[in-house]
């Protein structure tokens, strides 16, 4: 199982310095680990939390529903998509 650490505040994940994509721990001691040096790092707060990736797919990154922008058909895709190039209903997903 993998973990994660997310920001309380904005629920976006921690990404190290210079990487593009969030950062994940094999263990919960390391997750937790790296999430107290973050709180101290920015000033004894509490604003990192550590969670499993299937706890934040369900509680922070649900299915929500889009309209495609060509059939107008209905479909289903993560909430972190939506307004993204890869949500059906913007017009980057069907150019290229």
């Amino acid at each position: 199982m993998a973990y994660i650490i997310m920001n309380v505040d904005t629920e976006l994940l921690y990404r190290a310095p210079g990487e593009y994509t969030y950062k994940s721990y094999a263990s919960l001691q390391g997750a937790k680990a790296m999430a107290t040096r973050l709180d101290k790092q920015y000033g004894e707060t509490k604003q990192w939390a550590v969670m499993s990736c299937e706890q934040y797919e369900y509680y922070h990154n649900p299915m929500v529903e889009t309209t495609s922008l060509l059939s107008g058909k209905t479909v289903m895709i993560r909430k972190s998509e939506k307004g993204g190039c890869s949500d059906p209903a913007m017009e980057i997903f069907w150019t290229k």
